[in-house]
């Protein structure tokens, strides 16, 4: 009986804690979206209110539009992470069944010194190469430039190689035997098998390459090449900073995460169970 109510216990703890973790992460977002409900007089009044004057004033998510061509930051984020989300999928999981599923000299230093050694450099240490390299390509202010370092994704090969070594090698044989190749094994069985953690990939990525803001700041110099974390920086100026309108550019930006995450949530839980990467 007292086992019982420890556990209960113990288990009323751990609901206290998630629900008061999660209100401590989701508040932040909910006083955006509030304040993008806002005239700008509302938050420079002498005592703060926490609720709109009135919940249907868009006017805000219009001047965004039309102070700043926002639309335009939005396609160009659109075409960035879209053309480096596929091709991380693409990559990312060829590598994961080469890893994975083939033996080859060196397998083990090549993917531990080579491939994950890639994570533990920062993106800050390789700018100024990177920029010399692109620039001398001609690439910069095109979208290849922009996407060209997360178009390969060592995290992404990471993350493939443990999710496809649980796949079982019986049907790869199996496959062998009836004469199917090896890119028809990869087309027909690897990637049908391998959908959560194709999922998990794509969310993860798509958050990381949507919010990547200092390789856009250095290779891009046109305004219309822009994407939306450098238009975000536009509604802060160097004397005065319109709240109601950088919270209501922040909440734009941030509807195509929740989109992705919405629809791919089952097979993102799933993908980070089944990889072994749990946090």
């Amino acid at each position: 009986m007292r086992q019982l109510i420890k556990y209960s216990s113990l288990n009323t703890l751990v609901i206290v804690l998630v629900v008061g973790g999660a209100l401590v992460v989701f508040f932040p977002f909910f006083w955006m979206v509030l304040t993008s409900l806002k005239h700008s007089y509302e938050i420079y009044r002498k005592t703060l209110t926490f609720w709109p004057d009135s919940f249907f004033y868009f006017n805000n998510y219009a001047e965004v539009f039309r102070s700043q061509p926002f639309a335009r930051f939005f396609l160009n984020s659109l075409i960035v992470t879209g053309g480096c989300v596929g091709a991380s999928l693409f990559f990312s999981s060829l590598g994961g069944y080469a890893f994975a599923k083939f033996d080859f000299p060196a397998k083990e230093i090549i993917f531990f010194g080579f491939v994950l050694s890639v994570l533990m450099v920062p993106i800050q240490a390789l700018i100024v190469p990177l920029y010399r390299m692109f620039n001398s390509l001609g690439l910069s202010n095109t979208y290849l430039g922009i996407m060209g370092p997360s178009l390969i994704s060592a995290f992404g090969v990471f993350l493939m190689r443990q999710f496809i070594e649980t796949i079982p090698t019986d049907y790869i044989d199996a496959a062998r035997i009836d004469g199917l190749s090896e890119f028809g094994i990869f087309f027909r069985i690897v990637l049908p098998l391998s959908k959560p953690a194709l999922a998990t990939l794509a969310v993860i990525k798509f958050f990381w390459t949507w919010n990547e803001f200092m390789w856009p700041l250095v290779i891009i110099h046109e305004e219309a090449m822009k994407t939306v974390t450098l238009g975000l920086s536009y509604f802060s100026g160097v004397w005065h900073i319109e709240y109601t309108l950088v919270c209501t550019a922040s909440f734009l930006s941030v509807i195509p995460i929740l989109i992705i995450f919405i629809f791919l949530q089952k097979y993102v839980v799933k993908g980070m169970t089944m990889t072994g990467i749990k946090g």
